[in-house]
């Protein structure tokens, strides 16, 4: 996955922890949603689990279809 999927994660966990779960992913060859698990990013206050599936949902990101 694309390590530039992190950018709605900004407002989440900020863009400094955004950025480094980015590196981290690249790093450990792993996907940007394992880095920020691994990295304690996902805590249930600031972000949860289902929360993060939707910032990092790329089909909603995409989708140019605004009523």
């Amino acid at each position: 996955s694309s390590t530039s999927i992190v950018t709605p994660l900004n407002s989440a966990i900020g863009y400094e922890n955004a950025a480094k779960a980015a590196k981290h992913a690249l790093n450990e060859k792993m996907t940007v949603r394992e880095a920020v698990i691994d990295l304690g990013f996902v805590d249930g206050e600031n972000l949860t689990e289902e929360e993060l599936d939707k910032r990092l949902d790329v089909l909603s990101m995409a989708n140019t279809d605004r009523d």
